[in-house]
Protein backbone atom coordinates (compact mmCIF):
# COMPACT_ATOMS: atom_id res chain seq x y z
CA UNK A 1 0.00 0.00 0.00
CA UNK A 2 1.08 3.19 -0.96
CA UNK A 3 0.55 6.27 1.45
CA UNK A 4 -0.01 9.90 0.54
CA UNK A 5 3.34 11.76 1.09
CA UNK A 6 3.66 15.51 2.83
CA UNK A 7 6.75 17.70 1.82
CA UNK A 8 8.14 20.43 3.77
CA UNK A 9 9.87 23.13 2.63
CA UNK A 10 11.95 25.75 5.03
CA UNK A 11 13.21 29.36 3.88
CA UNK A 12 16.83 29.26 2.50
CA UNK A 13 19.61 28.60 5.24
CA UNK A 14 23.36 29.56 5.91
CA UNK A 15 25.50 26.70 6.17
CA UNK A 16 28.53 29.16 7.05
CA UNK A 17 27.69 29.37 10.42
CA UNK A 18 26.89 26.08 13.12
CA UNK A 19 23.57 26.27 15.10
CA UNK A 20 19.55 26.00 14.86
CA UNK A 21 18.64 27.17 10.90
CA UNK A 22 14.95 25.89 10.68
CA UNK A 23 11.89 24.32 12.30
CA UNK A 24 9.26 21.95 10.76
CA UNK A 25 5.93 21.76 12.68
CA UNK A 26 4.60 18.49 12.04
CA UNK A 27 0.82 18.57 10.57
CA UNK A 28 -0.18 15.31 10.43
CA UNK A 29 1.12 12.02 11.76
CA UNK A 30 3.41 10.60 9.83
CA UNK A 31 6.83 8.45 9.12
CA UNK A 32 9.86 9.89 8.25
CA UNK A 33 10.61 9.00 4.68
CA UNK A 34 13.49 11.84 3.36
CA UNK A 35 15.31 14.36 4.58
CA UNK A 36 17.36 16.92 2.11
CA UNK A 37 19.30 19.91 1.20
CA UNK A 38 18.84 21.75 -2.26
CA UNK A 39 22.17 23.45 -2.63
CA UNK A 40 21.74 26.97 -3.64
CA UNK A 41 25.25 28.50 -3.86
CA UNK A 42 28.42 27.58 -5.20
CA UNK A 43 31.28 26.35 -2.39
CA UNK A 44 34.17 23.44 -3.34
CA UNK A 45 35.60 24.27 0.54
CA UNK A 46 37.59 21.22 1.96
CA UNK A 47 35.33 22.16 5.37
CA UNK A 48 32.07 20.30 4.59
CA UNK A 49 29.31 21.14 6.24
CA UNK A 50 26.69 18.62 7.60
CA UNK A 51 23.28 19.19 8.86
CA UNK A 52 21.54 17.21 11.12
CA UNK A 53 17.56 16.42 11.28
CA UNK A 54 16.41 16.66 14.97
CA UNK A 55 13.13 15.05 16.16
CA UNK A 56 12.15 17.35 18.71
CA UNK A 57 8.72 15.59 20.71
CA UNK A 58 7.27 18.81 22.17
CA UNK A 59 6.89 21.73 20.20
CA UNK A 60 8.97 24.83 21.40
CA UNK A 61 11.12 22.66 23.62
CA UNK A 62 14.55 20.80 23.45
CA UNK A 63 13.60 18.39 25.87
CA UNK A 64 14.03 14.79 24.65
CA UNK A 65 15.35 16.31 21.65
CA UNK A 66 17.22 13.63 18.90
CA UNK A 67 19.82 13.75 17.48
CA UNK A 68 20.10 13.41 13.78
CA UNK A 69 16.93 10.87 14.19
CA UNK A 70 15.63 11.92 10.75
CA UNK A 71 18.82 12.44 8.63
CA UNK A 72 22.15 13.55 8.81
CA UNK A 73 23.63 15.01 5.25
CA UNK A 74 27.03 16.14 4.72
CA UNK A 75 27.65 18.15 1.69
CA UNK A 76 30.51 17.39 -0.26
CA UNK A 77 33.59 19.73 -0.84
CA UNK A 78 32.97 19.51 -4.21
CA UNK A 79 30.70 22.17 -6.19
CA UNK A 80 27.00 20.66 -5.93
CA UNK A 81 24.68 23.99 -6.76
CA UNK A 82 21.47 23.06 -7.93
CA UNK A 83 21.76 19.20 -6.77
CA UNK A 84 19.91 17.87 -3.95
CA UNK A 85 21.89 16.24 -1.55
CA UNK A 86 19.65 13.92 1.46
CA UNK A 87 19.79 11.03 3.70
CA UNK A 88 16.73 8.22 3.96
CA UNK A 89 16.27 5.71 6.70
CA UNK A 90 17.43 2.15 6.68
CA UNK A 91 15.62 -0.32 5.32
CA UNK A 92 15.08 -1.64 9.28
CA UNK A 93 14.57 1.79 10.77
CA UNK A 94 11.03 3.69 11.00
CA UNK A 95 10.54 7.28 12.95
CA UNK A 96 7.41 8.26 14.07
CA UNK A 97 6.56 12.01 14.18
CA UNK A 98 2.95 12.78 15.66
CA UNK A 99 1.11 15.73 15.01
CA UNK A 100 2.80 18.80 17.24
CA UNK A 101 6.48 17.57 17.25
CA UNK A 102 8.76 19.12 15.68
CA UNK A 103 12.16 18.78 13.38
CA UNK A 104 14.57 21.36 13.47
CA UNK A 105 17.31 21.45 11.16
CA UNK A 106 20.62 22.02 12.99
CA UNK A 107 24.23 22.60 10.81
CA UNK A 108 26.93 20.79 13.54
CA UNK A 109 29.84 21.50 11.38
CA UNK A 110 29.88 24.86 9.82
CA UNK A 111 31.02 25.04 5.94
CA UNK A 112 34.40 26.18 5.11
CA UNK A 113 32.93 29.41 2.97
CA UNK A 114 29.34 30.81 2.63
CA UNK A 115 26.88 28.30 1.20
CA UNK A 116 23.29 28.38 1.32
CA UNK A 117 20.83 25.70 0.82
CA UNK A 118 16.93 24.90 1.45
CA UNK A 119 16.22 21.99 3.84
CA UNK A 120 13.20 19.93 2.90
CA UNK A 121 11.44 16.75 4.96
CA UNK A 122 9.36 14.28 3.17
CA UNK A 123 7.04 11.94 5.37
CA UNK A 124 4.37 8.89 4.64
CA UNK A 125 1.38 10.33 6.53
CA UNK A 126 -0.47 7.53 8.10
CA UNK A 127 -3.76 8.00 8.81
CA UNK A 128 -5.00 8.15 12.74
CA UNK A 129 -8.17 8.96 14.55
CA UNK A 130 -7.30 12.42 16.35
CA UNK A 131 -8.59 10.50 19.54
CA UNK A 132 -5.47 8.13 19.34
CA UNK A 133 -3.34 11.16 19.89
CA UNK A 134 -3.09 12.64 23.13
CA UNK A 135 -1.33 15.75 21.61
CA UNK A 136 -4.34 16.63 19.64
CA UNK A 137 -6.88 18.55 21.86
CA UNK A 138 -10.25 19.86 20.11
CA UNK A 139 -10.98 23.81 20.77
CA UNK A 140 -13.67 24.38 22.81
Amino acid sequence: MEYERIFLTSAQIALGSTGDKATFTIPVKMEWYRSQLVIESTSSHATQAVVKFDKRPTAGSDTGRGDGDCGVITKPASNVQGKVIYDEPASTESVMLDEGDQVVVEVTTANGDACNAVAQLIGRVIPESKANNAAMQATA
